[in-house]
């Protein structure tokens, strides 16, 4: 089984990195990788169309992170709450994944002429079970940044893990590091991540 955890802070090696990298190092039967936004060039979808029968024709980073996500079993989405509600650039991917999802579920009489005489791919992360570790200063409540990520991954399709009610699960931390004493987060986060296995396990593939 692989999972892959999608970091999207701005910042490099943060607290949304060390919670994820804390969580799953404790999997070990588990493969896994991280990759950090932070680190990768996501430009803003001009609405081509063109990804309805292709991969996305800009040249950045996001078809490699979108392979990636379609060859792991599950999806971890770890970020911050910064000022707004969720990071731009986290929100930037999301929505590059939300036009491919849309421009594939359209009819294709919607469509020009040029297009409709191409095959249309299936929506890219559809069934894909995921969950939402969200990272706040303490005492800061994090239900808008839960909320919109939620409503994003649904969007897509994904299967969303809840953290029992919850959208998912919350970790503590304000400055770097100070998220690895959190022990009650960081386990919060492991029971959610073996939640997503159960729910792989269960669903096979």
């Amino acid at each position: 089984m692989k999972l892959l955890a999608i970091i999207g802070s701005q910042r490099e090696y943060g607290n949304s990195f060390l919670l994820a990298k804390e969580v799953l190092k404790s999997l070990k039967e588990i493969d896994y990788e991280i990759t950090q936004l932070a680190k990768k060039e996501i430009k803003f979808c001009n609405l081509c169309g063109k990804c309805r029968s292709m991969d996305c024709p800009l040249d950045d980073d996001f078809n490699n992170i979108l392979e990636k996500m379609k060859d792991a079993d599950g999806i971890i989405f770890s970020y911050p709450k910064y000022s707004f509600p969720i990071p731009t650039k986290l929100l930037c991917f999301l929505e590059r994944l939300e036009i491919i999802t849309h421009f594939r579920r359209e009819k294709v009489s919607d469509y020009s002429e040029e297009f409709k005489t191409q095959r249309t791919l299936p929506p890219p992360v559809e069934e894909k079970p995921c969950c939402l570790f969200a990272i706040a200063d303490p005492g800061e409540r994090v239900g808008d940044c839960l909320e919109i990520v939620a409503n994003e991954v649904k969007d897509l399709g994904m299967k969303l893990i809840y953290h029992d009610s919850k959208l998912g699960a919350l970790a503590e931390g304000k400055y770097r590091g100070d998220v690895i004493k959190d022990e009650k987060g960081i386990e919060d986060c492991r029971k959610l991540v073996r939640k997503l296995i159960d729910s792989i396990n269960k669903g096979g593939r």
